[in-house]
């Protein structure tokens, strides 16, 4: 998540949906709050607001800095059978985690998702996108939502409607990212990804 208050943005970063690209774009501006940030990287936007009182200093509460409604909020979503495809090769290619190595491919990776595998489940990426975008009352509170389809484009949009044009950097990018992930499923691991 990136919050800013001198543009009065906020990005809710959805894990493997181009994120640490927009990120580093985004630090490159004046105005980016890190104190008000949570641990990880990956804090759900109702997160944020109920917590942001604990996080802002006192100069936060003289300035009257307050990241309301009336911020500019925005983030990225993905096909979420592309997302998890992306997700299991990022995992694999970067041996991110020893449990990896007893996973003997993309249809286990995903039947062990399914059957709520403790390390599998525990990561951010297999929670559902619209756990991030919600509040408390399942409300989503977004101004703009953008898809990580058409990223370069809807971050220009983006970065433009909050006054700031930026490029975007690309970081991150997996080895089988020009592989049609249509190509990877059959039958039940299409159903596995849609029950999620």
């Amino acid at each position: 998540m990136v919050v800013n208050t001198y543009y009065k943005f906020i990005f809710v970063h959805v894990p493997k949906n181009g994120g640490r690209s927009v990120k580093r774009s985004l630090a490159t501006i004046r105005g980016n709050r890190k104190h008000w940030m949570a641990v990880s990287n990956h804090e759900t936007l109702g997160g944020f607001y109920d917590n942001f009182k604990t996080r802002a200093t006192w100069r936060d509460k003289i300035f009257r800095r307050n990241p309301s409604s009336q911020y500019f909020r925005f983030a990225f979503v993905r096909n979420p059978w592309d997302r998890m495809s992306s997700l299991y090769h990022f995992l694999t290619e970067r041996r991110a985690r020893d449990e990896v190595d007893a996973v003997r491919s993309f249809k286990h990776f995903l039947q062990q998702m399914q059957e709520g595998v403790p390390w599998i489940s525990n990561l951010h990426s297999t929670r559902s996108q619209l756990e991030y975008l919600t509040l408390e009352d399942n409300r989503v509170c977004l101004d703009y939502l953008g898809h990580f389809e058409f990223l370069e484009d809807d971050f220009k949009a983006i970065s433009e409607a909050f006054g700031c044009p930026l490029t975007l950097s690309h970081v991150n990018r997996s080895v089988n990212s020009q592989v049609d992930y249509r190509t990877r499923y059959d039958a039940e691991m299409i159903e596995i990804v849609a029950s999620r």
